[in-house]
């Protein structure tokens, strides 16, 4: 049994990829037996401390910016200082951390150093990060260049969620590396019967901000007859309605739902359409290709370890609204998209189930 620290910028409930990920993990770990807590920082009000499935969840206060996608710990205030102090206490045997540029990601590494832990930084990205303001992306690019550059070369092991992160990673100079692919409970993921509309049916299914490329899908489908679902909430939100109300198009914003409301919905839809411009192992199109869509995605990540292209799905250039209609038009043909279905669930379930992958984390845990 091993003492573990998972740190995340955020976790459950807060939904996103990397939050899935964390979840998994943690409760992975735990039922091996380990003894698993989770850092990360506050939100919505929710409680300093709290258990969940075996996991006690430790909240830092924090500052937000950029909507509740980037956080700034209160390193002066007592809460921040009492919490510290307890970490510190716990002395655990591993700490690992989630994607380099968040600055709890800098925090576990200072953890670990103080308790002479074992540092794995976990990088979910691949890519620089880019925003719809030029001076966000310049502050991420200096970040990722100085303290995302320190956290990775400081890592005992790095471990990238897709080959391209790991060669994103090592860019950034990590020393000793591995690949343990993103994964889902492929199990959970079976289309459940349901009335589908007469109309072709579009899903999305992440995060509302401007790096998902959300706002291509709208531009793609304008004067199209079809039904476009957008599942997910985000700073980017308002932005995309006022998109959609120019161009005259009907976008059902369907906000945040759980796993059994976003397996219903994806039951109901013919395409999923993940349209990012950065992803590290995209966790909704695996959930799609669990439940056996045809998908249209940006060949960025590792997406194209998940689809092999014009073979189970169709990868497309980011940023390109032409690219997204190309694929539309051509999966309008109901058997390729039948071909696509059942090629792309096969793959998703023999490659990417948490199984096997809480096994590959045990493995590096306790070497």
């Amino acid at each position: 049994m091993k003492k573990i620290l998972i740190v995340a910028n955020h976790f459950y409930p807060y939904v996103g990829g990397l939050e899935k990920f964390a979840l998994e993990l943690s409760n992975g770990l735990a039922k091996k037996g380990n003894k698993v807590d989770v850092l990360t920082f506050q939100y919505k009000q929710l409680k300093e401390f709290e258990k969940k499935n075996n996991i006690n969840i430790i909240r830092l206060p924090c500052f937000e910016i950029l909507g509740d996608t980037y956080s700034i710990p209160k390193v002066f205030s007592f809460e921040y200082k009492k919490l510290r102090k307890k970490i510190l206490n716990e002395k655990y045997d591993v700490v690992i951390t989630n994607t380099r540029f968040f600055t709890s990601t800098f925090i576990g590494l200072k953890l670990a150093q103080k308790m002479k832990s074992k540092f794995i930084h976990i990088e979910h990205g691949n890519k620089f990060v880019t925003h719809k303001n030029p001076i966000v992306t310049i502050a991420a690019w200096i970040y990722d260049q100085t303290l995302g550059r320190f956290v990775i070369s400081k890592a005992n092991l790095v471990v990238g969620i897709s080959k391209k992160c790991v060669s994103f990673s090592k860019k950034l100079g990590a020393k000793k590396t591995t690949t343990i692919h993103n994964s889902i409970h492929t199990s959970q993921f079976s289309k459940i019967k349901s009335e589908k509309n007469k109309k072709t049916t579009i899903t999305y299914v992440g995060r509302l901000i401007y790096a998902k490329g959300i706002q291509h899908i709208i531009e793609a489908v304008k004067g199209k007859d079809y039904v476009l679902n957008v599942v997910g909430e985000g700073p980017y939100k308002k932005e995309l309605e006022k998109l959609s109300f120019k161009l005259k198009v009907k976008v059902n914003f369907l906000g945040q739902k759980n796993q059994k409301e976003i397996i219903k919905i994806l039951s109901e839809s013919d395409i999923f359409v993940n349209p990012s411009y950065s992803e590290g192992l995209p966790t909704s199109v695996l959930e799609a290709g669990a439940i056996g869509l045809p998908i249209i995605a940006t060949d960025v990540g590792g997406t194209n370890e998940i689809i092999d292209d014009g073979i189970n799905g169709i990868l497309i250039k980011s940023k390109s609204v032409d690219e997204i209609k190309k694929a539309l038009k051509k999966l309008e043909n109901k058997k390729l998209r039948s071909e696509f279905s059942k090629k792309i669930k096969e793959k998703v379930k023999n490659n990417f189930d948490w199984t096997k992958t809480i096994e590959k984390f045990e493995n590096i845990i306790e070497e």
